[in-house]
């Protein structure tokens, strides 16, 4: 398992809510996953699963902003889950990413897609 911390800007706030590097526990090697909790939980619920998945994939499992050990904001729309997710792989180079997302996260894979 490899973890990214999260990074906290010393930029204004606004950009601080706007864009944010969450915090990512990957597992394997190959094409990448990631995987998004759902409201009140954090990656280490996937874990299991991220394990299972790694035999085939590059899994990212990552912590929202304002959940487990990503940086916390005052706002949290959709449409901010969703750039920061798109901000953290584009950090860790993630590219043509598959999305997996239970609850919240699946509503923040959703509106990822749709950008």
């Amino acid at each position: 398992m490899r973890t990214i911390c999260a990074r906290r800007d010393t930029a204004s706030s606004a950009a601080i809510e706007r864009l944010m590097i969450l915090n990512a526990q990957q597992f394997g090697e190959g094409r990448p996953l990631v995987i998004l909790h759902g409201l009140l939980g954090s990656s280490d619920n996937w874990q299991t699963m991220a394990r299972r998945f790694a035999d085939r994939f590059h899994v990212c499992a990552l912590d929202l902003r304002n959940h487990g050990g990503s940086p916390h904001a005052g706002s949290m729309t959709l449409e901010e889950l969703a750039d920061d997710v798109a901000e953290t792989a584009a950090a860790l180079k993630l590219e043509r990413i598959c999305l997996l997302g239970h609850s919240l996260g699946g509503k923040v894979a959703m509106t990822l897609a749709l950008v």
